[in-house]
């Protein structure tokens, strides 16, 4: 949630790599993160196009931030962070305007943050949930 009440607002600095260069984004975060990190395609579904991301501190570890807006400007936020602890259902916070869907899968958390109602931020969470759980079985084969 802090995440991205802090670099939603920002205009000429919501992230460190822009989506133009998101193979670069990709494979920097994933190697941060010491995981495959999936950037999810969100706009045919829900027309929300990467903006870019960012790496940001989390603890001991490092978290990975995506951001994400609309043709009119509304911001969306992807935060992952790996070494969480056991496995939860999506959970769902609100703390004035923005709404937050969180959960734990496969020892990676994950928040998605919007001024969004919740209805349609559910659908979200749930879209990119399917996105990471496919990857997260694909890891899991290839052991």
């Amino acid at each position: 949630l802090s995440a991205y009440r802090t670099y939603s607002v920002e205009i000429a600095h919501p992230v460190e790599v822009r989506a133009t260069e998101e193979a670069h984004l990709q494979q920097w975060l994933s190697k941060r993160l010491k995981r495959n990190l999936v950037i999810p395609d969100l706009s045919d579904e829900f027309g929300l196009n990467l903006v870019g991301g960012r790496l940001l501190p989390a603890g001991p570890d490092v978290a990975a931030l995506l951001m994400y807006a609309d043709n009119a400007g509304n911001r969306l936020t992807v935060y992952v962070r790996t070494g969480e602890r056991g496995e939860t259902a999506l959970n769902f916070m609100r703390e004035g305007e923005v709404s937050t869907f969180s959960w734990i899968d496969d020892g990676t958390g994950y928040a998605v943050a919007a001024s969004m109602d919740r209805e349609k931020l559910q659908k979200v969470a749930r879209a990119i949930s399917q996105e990471y759980d496919l990857d997260a079985a694909r890891r899991r084969r290839a052991l």
